[in-house]
């Protein structure tokens, strides 16, 4: 009796096997006639183009006025001689703002994918193109006016005087920047049908090059300050008697400079799609993200050309006396060979079909120490873009 029950469950057993084979016989045969679907639904090559918003990152050693300080803030103390008068300094912007001033990058972008058939090898082809260029002009002007009083007018006599000194700001400065980059690489699709079909994730590598240009011009005049002195502390009927003119400082300084980067160098980059509703056949809402990483071997060159001066005039009974203050000139160039790395990523929502997509999201690169950004010495700075951007895609082929 029980060599019966013994064979009876043995049979059952099989029976289970054979079914749980037979069904995930079945489930892998209708996954993979899924996945042939999808790729041979999918078109072979794939265009792109888009536009892009970048912000900058990264920034200069600036050069600073002798009088800026004067020129922005006014005198920091009150002279305590006894025929001292009055003063008006300050409150025109700095040079230095100006040649911070760097406008959003903007520019286009493109690649070509290739597919073949039955293949989950892609082969892409990517550039992006970006430039920008600010330029400030700014002439402004302040009226210092002391209390009336008197002046000499002969050796004789007296006459009613009021000081009087226009303190001014002449600035200009032009900034431009200009970058490329290109991609060249090879990747293999990883994650069609991990998820029902929903999640793609390519990983690649390949080469990349980078190209940054970057300029600036500009020149600051100023006579931002004015202090009016008498004689001796001499009044005339209660009023101050005046030197005629007053003491002032000015100062001028002009700059060039420019600065570039060239670099090629091995690439990865890992990108993903997730559908998140719908199906890509009537349209689909997708999540797409990446990240990138390169290493640059290139060449980083810099020349900077600024001078600066400023004077003290000083007025006397006799005579005006100017006298040089402050002075100094840079005259620099530079060439390094650089290794630069490189970090990015994006993330962008898309609603794709089988054979279009429209994305719109953000993006970032940073290429680590790719610039000299120094004035009389040599100063690695990072150089990033990152902002909004939007592409459309057409497939063909498939």
């Amino acid at each position: 009796m029980s060599e019966l029950i013994n064979i009876q469950t043995k049979q059952k057993n099989i029976r289970l096997g054979l079914l749980v084979t037979t069904s995930a016989m079945a489930l892998a045969a209708c996954v993979a006639s899924t996945v042939d679907a999808v790729a041979s639904d999918r078109p072979t090559l794939w265009i792109e183009g888009g536009w892009h918003f970048d912000s900058l990152a990264g920034s200069n050693d600036i050069v600073v006025p002798p009088l800026d300080g004067l020129t922005t803030g006014g005198f920091s103390s009150t002279p305590t001689a006894s025929n001292f008068y009055g003063q008006g300094a300050g409150g025109f912007p700095s040079f230095a703002d100006m040649e911070k001033a760097q406008g959003r990058s903007q520019g286009a972008e493109g690649s070509i994918s290739f597919q073949p058939k039955g293949s989950d090898w892609i082969f892409n082809v990517s550039g992006r193109y970006g430039r920008s260029h600010t330029s400030r002009r700014l002439d402004q002007r302040h009226e210092i006016t002391g209390e009336p009083g008197y002046t000499k007018s002969s050796i004789l006599g007296t006459r009613p005087f009021t000081p009087h000194n226009t303190n001014y700001v002449i600035q200009a400065n032009d900034n431009r920047e200009a970058h490329v980059i290109l991609d060249f690489q090879a990747g293999k699709d990883i994650g069609i049908g991990l998820f029902g079909g929903h999640t793609e994730s390519v990983l690649s590598a390949g080469v990349r090059y980078a190209q940054m240009n970057t300029s600036s011009k500009g020149h600051s005049y100023a006579q931002p300050d004015a202090r009016f002195y008498g004689h001796g502390g001499i009044n005339v009927l209660g009023k101050y008697q005046y030197i005629i003119a007053p003491d002032t400082h000015d100062s001028a300084t002009i700059q060039q400079r420019s600065s570039s980067f060239h670099g090629v160098g091995p690439s990865l980059s890992w990108s993903n799609t997730t559908g998140l509703s719908g199906d890509v056949a009537d349209g689909q809402l997708a999540l797409d993200w990446g990240v990138n990483a390169a290493l640059l071997f290139g060449r980083q060159k810099s020349k900077v050309n600024y001078s600066t001066i400023a004077h003290f005039n000083q007025a006397t009974i006799l005579a005006r006396v100017t006298s040089v203050t402050n002075q100094n000139t840079v005259n620099r160039t530079e060439t390094r060979r650089v290794t630069v790395p490189n970090l990015g990523g994006f993330a962008a929502l898309s609603y794709r079909f089988t054979n279009a997509k429209i994305s719109a999201g953000y993006r970032a690169d940073f290429f680590f120490g790719a610039m000299d950004g120094g004035l009389a010495t040599h100063k690695s700075m990072t150089t990033g873009f990152h902002g909004p951007y939007a592409s459309i895609a057409i497939g063909l082929g498939g």
